[in-house]
């Protein structure tokens, strides 16, 4: 069994210089315009359906040029996608249902993605999350990879204590993977993370991790 410590790592969050800027023209268009980096743009189109679930499609298209104008070969983005959600809540719980596909028109290849996922108050001290999944991806070079997955964690919110278990199983004749974790809220934006992957085999892969975010 190995550890390793990743550190502390620290975030700094800037909102008086967003990178980004949201356009809306009307609440059935999506129009979106990111600049990402220097000379590096994104802009998401699309539309929303009023319909009983949450239907949305569009398109992603992107660029980046050099300092001297010249588009950077590769750079390029134009990614189709569609999307359908289904939220439902009542006074103690809350449930999604999924489904997410998209396609990259310039190198060839799709995902598919059904998800479904649920939280709800077990009691005053605990609530649930629980969480199944269900990715097929496609590309030119490489074959077909379906990823069926399931996590459940377990929140204690007096504490700040948070206690998951993920499984994933890749192909149906391929790998399972599977991961356990505990997540500590020490102090405001202070949070330790101990994950441990794969413990039922002879070397399992242990993680410690330390994150500190400032806000400002």
């Amino acid at each position: 069994m190995r550890f390793v410590l990743t550190g502390i790592f620290l975030s700094v969050l800037v909102s008086a210089a967003p990178l980004s800027h949201k356009a809306y023209a009307g609440d059935l268009v999506i129009w979106t315009p990111v600049k990402v980096a220097p000379r590096t743009y994104h802009t998401t189109i699309g539309f929303r359906l009023p319909m009983a679930w949450e239907m949305s499609a569009g398109a992603d298209l992107g660029l980046a040029g050099a300092a001297g104008g010249k588009i950077l070969n590769g750079s390029e983005l134009a990614t189709l996608w569609g999307r359908a959600v289904d939220d439902r809540s009542n006074f103690a719980s809350n449930s999604r249902r999924e489904v997410a596909v998209r396609v990259d028109t310039l190198r060839g290849s799709g995902m598919l993605y059904l998800g479904r996922s649920r939280n709800w108050i077990v009691s005053q001290d605990l609530d649930m999350q629980m969480l199944r999944s269900l990715n097929v991806t496609t590309a030119q070079t490489a074959p077909t990879s379906v990823t069926a997955s399931q996590a459940v964690k377990m929140i204690f919110p007096s504490t700040g204590t948070s206690i998951s278990a993920r499984g994933e199983l890749t192909d149906v004749k391929g790998t399972f993977s599977s991961t356990f974790a505990l997540n500590q809220a020490i102090v405001p934006n202070l949070n330790l993370t101990a994950s441990l992957t794969d413990p039922l085999l002879l070397t399992p892969a242990g993680n410690v991790r330390v994150d500190y975010r400032i806000k400002w």
